[in-house]
């Protein structure tokens, strides 16, 4: 393969141009789960928006300049904390968990059920294959790491596919080929590899609008970031007319997740063809401003799509020089200065911790750690040993136990290079404190005594009916329980004497599981108290989701009831409460109707705006 710097450079304004048009036309109608049919017309581009789909693009550029192609997970990590102030969703959590020292991958794992599979990242996977051009599996290798920051499964494979369609693309532009070679680098039994094969299937059966009510039908969520989804729609759409920039408005009338379904599209397509092959009316449409959200901190970004496509170019020539299987010709720009640390750490594990050691520099390693910690007691310090230049060395190191109420667990890494420290990392294992379960609290429903007098139950008038023997009440009226018995319950410390259980709960995530502290299915009752203790009085959001009724309490204030069964997403319920320094109480009642209840239960920070605006806050209540 051969490349000029001329064409390179066209493909990748193509690309960034490409971008821009799907972001500025899907903003708009964002999060509308329906199909659209919108005409083009020079007023779809008259409101241009800020875009995460090319912020953290622009990100990522800033961040592959200092460190070129030696940038690893610690490097994305890091940068992250430093620059985005991005609240929403699988960002917020992420956001959330590096504060608190947990890094990728666990970063985009833990406590993010609902979110590690959305659009989060598939939508930022276009630099990786612009700074790789014909290098899918090098595209892929960055996808990866990025995508681990703040999402896991599917969505990681996702951009691994979508970067190495858009490393593919400077040289291929048949689109069902592209999508074949692309699948060579995801793996071979995920989902991503599942979901092409049956865009391709549908596609190939020759009706479109069949296809998408298809992926609508199979891969839908109520979610409308669901990535499943959303990648299908783009995968039709260029499928459907990738061979000219029109498969941007085909895109947009896929709707959902409208503006990153677009922008992905317009980009790959805009690859393909390069910024030349771009018809004026788009390329006087969107113009060359590049606009960066507010919530981007500290960044030097450049100031125009053109300004961006010379940047990345120019950042390009670093990773080209890594690989041989490119040939490059006519005259190039040279690279940025980079700078690469002598290592790379990965920590990741909350039961034990899997830790990966790369040497980064060009001689032989001889490398102690050192844990230590005043929150965890680990195993014996693993032994010395030796790294050759490029290799890696994996080793497990047993938690012995973690204790205290800090909202993380944090513990320090020294690292040593030939007898020398060089460096202390610090990290930690997020906390979310403890609860008292008590109850259940059963009841029997004598209103469903009577047998079926159409079809009697059973052969003696004397029994019940079937349907009383296999339920319960839920008395919700009913406080089996007052805030005043449980304070002495807690205060007394003695369970033993009570008519009903009394459980201490450890979570691991914003997941309460009450269901493993007691037996049986049905309906019942549950009390979970704890008390959340601040050294200065805030205004915090308590969002709590519950697929149950429940009743919250936040000192003596019965602040919110839910009398309907909902879905428990994350932002089902948000309370805000003038929480006082000292000590608050904090006291649900969940009346069970089912024979499982999921119950989540956070803090947010509020600074006079939505939840949804709003960072996780990082306080844990405690009965202790």
């Amino acid at each position: 393969m051969t490349l000029s710097y001329d064409d390179y450079h066209d493909k990748v304004l193509g690309g960034w141009v490409g971008k821009s048009a799907g972001g500025i036309l899907g903003a708009p109608i964002e999060g509308l789960k329906r199909f659209n049919d919108i005409a083009l017309s020079d007023q779809l581009f008259e409101t241009t928006y800020p875009n995460d789909d090319l912020d953290l693009q622009v990100l990522w550029l800033y961040l592959a300049k200092l460190r070129g192609p030696y940038l690893r997970e610690t490097d994305l990590a890091d940068h992250w904390l430093a620059h985005v102030g991005f609240p929403w969703n699988e960002y917020g959590i992420a956001t959330r968990n590096l504060r608190l020292g947990l890094y990728p991958p666990d970063s985009g794992r833990h406590n993010n059920a609902y979110w590690r599979e959305s659009m989060g990242c598939p939508i930022r996977s276009e630099i990786w294959g612009m700074l790789n051009p014909g290098q899918p599996e090098r595209a892929a290798f960055y996808a990866r790491m990025d995508a681990s920051l703040d999402h896991d499964g599917f969505s990681v494979e996702a951009e691994q596919f979508l970067s190495a369609c858009a490393a593919l693309a400077f040289f291929e532009k048949n689109i069902p080929t592209l999508f074949r070679k692309a699948l060579l680098v995801t793996p071979a039994s995920g989902l991503m590899r599942k979901l092409v094969k049956s865009v391709l299937r549908w596609h190939a059966a020759g009706d479109y609008r069949s296809a998408m009510g298809k992926i609508k039908s199979y891969w839908g969520d109520a979610d409308f970031t669901s990535a499943p989804m959303n990648v299908g729609f783009t995968l039709l759409a260029l499928l459907h007319r990738g061979e000219d920039f029109g498969c941007v408005m085909d895109a947009l009338h896929l709707g959902h997740d409208a503006d990153c379904v677009s922008a992905t599209a317009g980009a790959l397509v805009g690859i393909m063809y390069g910024y030349a092959a771009i018809p004026d009316t788009w390329k006087r449409r969107v113009g060359d401003d590049l606009m960066l959200s507010a919530e981007l901190r500290g960044l030097d970004a450049p100031k125009t799509l053109s300004g961006l496509a010379d940047e990345t170019c120019r950042a390009g020539v670093a990773f080209l020089r890594e690989t041989n299987e490119l040939t490059r010709t006519g005259t190039w720009p040279a690279p940025y200065p980079v700078s690469a640390p002598p290592f790379h750490l990965t920590v990741s594990g909350r039961k034990k911790l899997a830790v990966s050691y790369e040497n980064r520099s060009d001689q032989p390693q001889r490398v102690a750690l050192s844990f230590r910690s005043d929150h965890l007691r680990f195993g014996p310090d693993p032994a010395p040993f030796a790294v050759l230049p490029g290799g890696r060395h994996l080793l497990t190191l047993p938690i012995g136990s973690i204790f205290g109420n800090q909202p993380a667990a944090e513990y320090a890494i020294d690292v040593s290079l030939d007898g020398q420290r060089v460096e202390t990392l610090r990290r930690g294992l997020p906390r979310y404190g403890s609860w008292l379960l008590l109850g259940p609290f059963l009841e029997d429903d004598p209103a469903l005594l009577p047998m079926d007098e159409t079809y009697p139950d059973h052969g003696l008038s004397s029994l019940p009916s079937v349907r009383y023997m296999n339920h319960d009440r839920v008395n919700t009226d009913r406080d089996f329980l007052t805030l005043e018995e449980i304070r002495r319950v807690v205060a007394s410390g003695n369970y033993d004497h009570l008519p009903y259980g009394v459980e201490r709960l450890e979570p691991d995530s914003f997941h309460l599981d009450f269901s493993a502290h007691f037996y049986g299915k049905g309906e019942r009752t549950v009390y979970l108290y704890s008390r959340l203790d601040l050294p200065e009085a805030q205004r915090l959001w308590v969002s709590l989701a519950c697929t149950a009724p429940f009743k919250l309490w936040l000192g003596d204030t019965l602040v919110h009831t839910q009398v309907h069964v909902r879905r428990a997403w994350p932002g089902q319920t948000s309370v805000e409460y003038d929480f006082p320094a000292g000590s608050t109480d904090v006291l649900l009642k969940v009346d069970t109707l089912t024979d499982e209840t999921r119950l989540e239960l956070g803090f947010k920070e509020h600074a006079g705006q939505h939840p949804h605006q709003s960072q996780w806050a990082l306080v844990v209540p405690t009965v202790d």
